[in-house]
């Protein structure tokens, strides 16, 4: 069967909602004579009576109630669509949510590098680690963190890298006591641990014990364990030892010699970060040049 004329249906669809036909015609701005004959097109289209016919009264029939609540449903999903089609086409600029360890150590910092090549694309940064809700939120994409391939289900999913974690002390901790022989013999050196927290609800420890079999750290008097990895970072920084880091969390502070390697060995993480957005977002040469760019920034990180 052919679909009904879109005219029928918005004047059924205005009627029905509205309750009347003056106010359809109102809304409409066509006369009511009009919608009437709009309503009769449908009904005749249909073969069948949407509207009880009185003299004083004018209310759906039983079959017409049905038809308007599917009517009334599909025009205003078509109405959401297209608004949300028009202000694709038209809004420049994105809003994206990343932990706020990595917007601060990496995101942030390197946005200068984007902005060369898409000057016209702004991009606001929701900094958390909360689950969100992609159209509620107001969020475009999401830079996560997680130990699972799968851990996506629904959602459109890139790898952006696989982090590698180095064992770094600050340039007057190496100078007084010395690289480390190997990750899997530290020695006498101090060592710090700390939890990197890449999502709500979950923690993932970046441990000595990981690297250096049968290692008891209570049983080592020189050892600091931190409830977060930032912490971890920052004795590092302030000579108190040698923590496991993320090489993305430190560029920085590598480049300026705050911080160096203990040793040039890696371990690869027990985690992978990903670009994460919604499946039915649809084409967006925005979203899909930002994550480009982001793949093509963070591969050196790779281990």
């Amino acid at each position: 069967m052919k679909l009904p004329p879109m005219n029928a249906l918005r004047a059924f669809e205005a009627v029905s909602r509205l309750g009347s036909v003056s106010k359809a015609a109102e809304e409409l701005c066509v006369s009511q004579g009009a919608v009437s004959q709009q309503l009769r097109n449908l009904e005749d289209h249909l073969d069948r009576e949407l509207f009880i016919r009185k003299p004083n009264s004018f209310t759906l029939s039983e079959e017409g109630e049905t038809y308007a609540s599917v009517v009334q449903q599909s025009l205003g999903d078509i109405a959401i669509a297209s608004q949300e089609v028009a202000r694709a086409k038209t809004r420049r600029g994105l809003t994206i949510s990343a932990s706020p360890g990595f917007a601060q150590k990496w995101l942030m910092p390197n946005l200068e590098a984007f902005y060369e090549s898409f000057p016209d694309v702004p991009i606001a940064i929701d900094r958390t680690n909360k689950l969100v809700t992609f159209k509620n939120d107001g969020i475009d994409a999401a830079i996560r963190f997680t130990d699972s391939d799968d851990g996506f289900n629904g959602l459109d999913s890139v790898l952006l890298f696989h982090p590698q974690v180095f064992a770094v002390a600050s340039p007057a901790y190496i100078a007084k006591h010395g690289m480390l022989k190997s990750l899997a013999e530290p020695g006498t050196h101090h060592l710090i641990d700390g939890t990197y927290k890449f999502k709500e609800g979950a923690a993932l420890h970046i441990k000595w014990q990981d690297v250096v079999p049968g290692l008891q750290v209570d049983a080592i008097s020189q050892y600091e364990f931190f409830p977060d990895i930032d912490q971890a970072f920052n004795a590092a920084l302030l000579g108190r030892g040698i923590a496991l880091v993320p090489h993305n969390m430190m560029e920085e502070e590598i480049k300026a010699g705050k911080i160096e390697f203990a040793n040039p060995e890696s371990i690869p993480a027990r985690y992978k970060c990903f670009f994460v957005s919604p499946a039915d977002a649809g084409p967006n040469g925005d979203l899909f040049a930002f994550r480009d760019w982001l793949v093509d920034a963070l591969k050196k990180y790779s281990a």
